[in-house]
């Protein structure tokens, strides 16, 4: 027989396996199997021995007899240690297979020396407290045992010499969880077996564990471990026919979850080295190529396996990455032990065929990381594949803190060393610590960053359910199931990034920087980093340094660099769904790229209240609806009841025959920006003899000036509550003047300009608001107007162009990326008008707006397809001598600008091979989608008190219909009284 070095793997077996027998060590518990009548040879599970002190004069104790193991390499037996009978158990303390004095017990030797449970510990989970949706699979003490009342409590309790009373009961209990079971599951286990659920489900299952509901005293010869576990795996197998994958307590614990995987990518570009037993059942359609010394399985490598690649199929265990290709190795002869020799066939084997990962739950006894993987990574051949390769190493079962150094001089390769913990996030007792141990250098240095505790990490590892390899599942325990959840996270990094590949080290990085810290405060000797979290390692490792990329004018890559990336919560008002841009983190020799919500870049230009929302309530207050007008031009009311947005003088003339008016009204406010030094806003109006030529100008409500119609309120410009000619709106509050010719006594043409910018008070918000709106004032808009008017009788038509230019922005929004607006937009709109004189005092006027938008030059985002299409409408109702001579009441309706046609391009610097991670422009279409219809009713009513002295005000508005309402309240209502001196 050949002399082997033995190593193990590092499974701590809980159940399911069938007659599963556990590979593992001295320290590893094994579940006790159900007892069956007439186990299964297919389904047994032989013990996968490891070195230890062995003396060839120490012979092994058997109950039949004396064996002397061959020296240095203890292996299985046949005969009464036959393992493929499932009836060899391995345990600690005394009954250590590794020191020579193996014994064999057939059910009657409790199998646990001291507290050493599912868990290790105290640790029990039982029917019904199972709840891996929340991850709070509850643990109890012997205290639970004597005061539960359930089947299971009640259970535990009895022992071999229960009354038949108390037999009774318990049958009882149990027969009720039944009936509950096939309550829920009946159908379904009928429709998939073709069986009752008595026999498809419940026969099966109590035969698996030995339990006979006719012979009572059947319960009671089963330990308290395999009551426990009976119950557990009763919830495991019902959740087979839930047409569902199984969800477990270890996704919450690393913040993973499916659609993770599904947005990701699903690792199908990713290659997965597997260093372990033959894997069995519908792991093997992913494995690309196999090769080992043996095809020996015992369920650990298909268990492993799962965790990384099991479908997301409706049925069984989930993998982090199931669409990973991965490269199989068996370093394990057909007793189950491998030496360090078949380990560096196996590991260049599986770097040859260009995996990027390696999964490795396999070592030797009492250490951390074995001396021996410095001669496996040192070997020339290895050395020269490791380079590329990140090997993922389970730190082993022993519960054992590291304390020696390990001579590490050959090689230094890109790995990370696997801990697990617990539900509760706690180091479990079985898993091996890094300690202070270090990776030291010919002389024995250590370097600062070569101690152990820097690449070690943990993840969940008791209690994981798993494939069984036979098409089941099942539990298992161990630090060999919290690495393939590291391994499946890396692989989703290489899915999402390809070129990440290239560089292990910085993934190694990636992964142990984005650990949750856990423990003592950073780096510690028992959790190393702290413990894995998926969602942190595919997310920037901090968004302070992020970047993003951009066409500057000439064609050059430029970069900015964000000191923050605003909560979208927080910002503006464009809601682009499904539109992002990309962002960029340097990670040593290479970056990577995130898709960040495009909206967490823009800004909407209206005015911003302290809590950075839309105010409309306070332009209303200050709005024109508080000026009159003693002179009203065109069909409708006349006198000073009628609306306008300033109240002009009487003309003056002089000698050339020019009569000159003049207004001053209050400035409309806009909380969020900086206001006018001048309170007021002005209008000059020179008309010429014959009233033929009227020339207008000043500075204020400029669209109120331009638009010649009806409506006259700078509210029924604005874009978002008022329908008439909104793109006028967008240009108005600056500098403004017309030119108006009457061509006869119907036809008027005019032509003029307004004016807007914008200068947020950076002072009003808070510092991440002002920070990001800093970064885009101020907002500055102009617009150009020409219209012609028709007047007959008591009626008049009218119809009139509007261009509006916006400097880098769009349609009043604005960007913190100076390049995705570079040169602005180009709105053009056509207008059409009607007024009607229903009665002297009674009016009806009318006004709809189309617009098409497109960028003014090339930009990173543009309007696609010609152009963002927009309507507008309002039509109102005004009503002068209501109640009195002096009073005047309004109604309207609006419809505020809507986007008919909404989608863009998105220009930006990408990845266009995500292979090599190579940048360059790209462009992507968006449609934006075409919000609900939002219309805005409003009512106002108003008059001059005191002789004229005094003006009282009062409105009400009502938004109905469209998510855009969400931002406006549902009524509002004011008031206000002025008083002129």
């Amino acid at each position: 027989m050949t002399m082997r070095t033995l190593i193990r793997s590092y499974l701590f077996a809980t159940a399911g396996f069938g007659g599963l027998v556990a590979a593992g060590g001295a320290e590893a518990q094994t579940a006790p199997t159900a007892p069956a009548p007439t186990p299964s040879p297919a389904r047994a599970q032989p013990v996968v021995v490891r070195p230890g002190p062995v003396s060839a004069d120490k012979p092994v104790q058997t109950l039949s007899g004396t064996l002397t193991p061959y020296v240095g390499n203890i292996r299985t037996f046949t005969g009464d240690l036959d393992p493929l009978v499932g009836n060899i158990r391995t345990f600690s303390g005394d009954l250590s297979p590794y020191i020579g004095n193996i014994r064999t017990f057939s059910g009657t030797v409790d199998p646990y020396v001291g507290n050493i449970r599912t868990f290790w510990g105290d640790l029990a989970p039982a029917m019904g407290d199972l709840d891996p949706m929340i991850g709070n699979i509850r643990t109890f003490s012997d205290a639970y045992v004597t005061t539960s009342k359930d089947a299971l409590g009640y259970w535990l309790n009895l022992s071999g010499t229960a009354s038949s009373t108390d037999l009774s009961t318990l049958v009882t209990k149990i027969n009720g969880m039944i009936g509950q079971s096939k309550d829920a599951w009946g159908s379904a286990v009928q429709t998939q077996t073709g069986k009752t659920f008595e026999a498809g489900f419940v026969a099966p299952m109590l035969a698996k564990w030995g339990l006979d509901l006719t012979n009572p005293a059947s319960l009671t010869s089963v330990d308290a471990y395999t009551r426990q576990m009976f119950f557990i795996d009763w919830y495991d197998q019902l959740n087979q026919y839930a047409g569902m994958d199984h969800t477990d307590w270890w996704m919450q614990t690393i913040n993973w979850s499916p659609a993770i995987t599904k947005t990701i990518g699903e690792g199908k570009r990713s290659i997965v080295g597997l260093l372990d037993f033959t894997v069995t059942g519908e792991g093997t359609s992913n494995i690309t190529k196999y090769s080992g010394i043996s095809d020996f399985s015992n369920g650990h490598g298909a268990a492993v396996a799962s965790l990384i690649i099991a479908a997301h199929d409706g049925k069984g265990v989930m993998g982090i990455a199931p669409m990973a290709s991965v490269v199989a190795y068996n370093p394990f002869d057909s007793s189950g032990t491998a030496n360090w020799t078949d380990v560096k066939n196996g590991v260049l084997m599986i770097a040859q065929n260009n995996a990027s990962i390696v999964n490795m739950s396999l070592g030797e006894p009492g250490k951390t990381l074995p001396q021996g993987w410095n001669d496996v990574f040192g070997d020339p051949d290895v050395a020269a594949y490791a380079k590329k390769t990140i090997f993922v190493i389970a730190a082993g079962n022993d519960g054992i803190t590291q304390t020696q150094n390990i001579k590490w001089d050959k090689a230094n390769p890109y790995m990370i060393v696997v801990g697990s913990v617990g539900p509760t996030g706690t180091i479990s007792d079985f898993s091996n610590r890094p300690g202070s141990a270090c990776l030291v250098d010919a002389k024995g240095n250590c370097a600062p960053d070569m101690k152990l505790m820097n690449r070690f990490i943990t993840a969940p590892g008791e209690m994981i359910l798993v494939s069984d390899g036979q098409g089941g599942v099942t539990r298992a325990s161990g630090t060999s199931f919290a690495a393939p959840l590291v391994t499946g996270t890396i692989a989703l990094l290489h899915d999402r990034w390809p070129w990440l590949s290239n560089y292990p080290k910085e993934t190694v990085d990636i992964i142990l920087k984005s650990a949750r810290d856990v423990g003592a405060p950073g780096v510690d000797p028992v959790y190393g980093v702290g413990i894995l979290d998926v969602t942190a390692a595919l997310s920037p490792l901090s968004f302070d340094g992020l970047k993003w990329y951009q066409y500057d004018a000439k064609g050059n890559i430029v970069a900015t660099q964000a000191a923050k990336i605003r909560d979208p919560k927080e910002q503006a008002k464009w809601e682009a769904a499904g539109m992002f841009f990309y962002a960029y983190e340097d990670v040593g020799a290479t970056f990577r790229d995130f898709a960040i919500p495009v909206s967490s870049k823009l800004t909407d230009a209206t005015a911003m209240s302290l809590t950075g929302s839309n105010e409309y309530l306070q332009s209303y207050i200050y709005s024109r609806f508080m000026a009159w007008a003693t002179t009203k031009s065109g069909p409708g009311p006349k006198g000073p009841g009628a609306f306008s947005g300033f109240a002009f003088s009487a003309p003056i003339s002089n000698k050339g025959g020019l009569q000159l008016s003049m207004a001053v009204a209050p400035r409309t406010r806009m909380l969020g920006f900086y206001q006018s030094q001048l309170p007021y806003q002005t209008a000059v109006r020179l008309v010429t003899p014959g009233d033929r030529v009227a020339f207008t100008f000043g500075d204020g409500d400029g669209a109120t000036q331009l638009s010649g119609g009806s409506f006259a309120l700078p509210s029924d410009f604005d874009p978002n509550v008022g329908g008439a000619n909104p793109l006028m709106g967008f240009a108005s509050g600056g500098g403004y003047l017309q030119t108006s010719v009457a061509l006869s006594d119907h036809w008027t043409i005019s032509s003029g300009l307004t004016q807007r910018t914008l200068r947020r008070d950076l002072r009003q918000m808070d510092t991440l608001t002002a920070f990001a709106m800093g970064a885009v004032d101020p907002y500055r808009a102009g617009a150009q107007n020409v219209a012609v008017r028709y007047t007959a009788g008591t009626g008049a038509l009218s119809a009139s162009y509007t261009r509006l230019r916006e400097a880098k922005a769009m349609l009043g929004i604005e960007s913190a990326d100076p390049y995705d607006f570079a040169r602005g937009s180009i709105s053009d709109g056509v207008t059409l008008g009607a007024d009607l004189a229903l009665t002297p005092t009674l009016a009806l006027a009318a006004t709809g707006t189309v617009g098409r938008t497109r960028a003014a030059g090339a930009a990173t985002i543009t309007p696609a397809g010609g152009g963002l299409v927009s309507t507008s409408f309002q039509v109102g109702l005004t009503k002068s001598e209501l109640f009195g001579k002096t009073d005047l009441f309004r109604m309207t309706l609006a419809q505020p600008m809507h986007l008919e046609r909404a989608s863009v391009d998105l220009t930006t610097v990408q990845v266009i091979d995500r292979q090599t991670g190579e940048l360059g422009p790209l462009t992507q279409r968006f449609n934006l989608g075409v919000p609900e219809r939002q219309y805005v009713g409003e009512a106002m009513y108003g008059r001059t008190i005191l002789d004229g002295a005094a003006q009282v005000s009062i409105f009400g508005r009502a938004t109905f219909n469209g998510a855009q309402t969400q931002a406006l309240p549902r009524l509002t209502g004011g008031a206000a009284f002025r008083m002129n001196f």
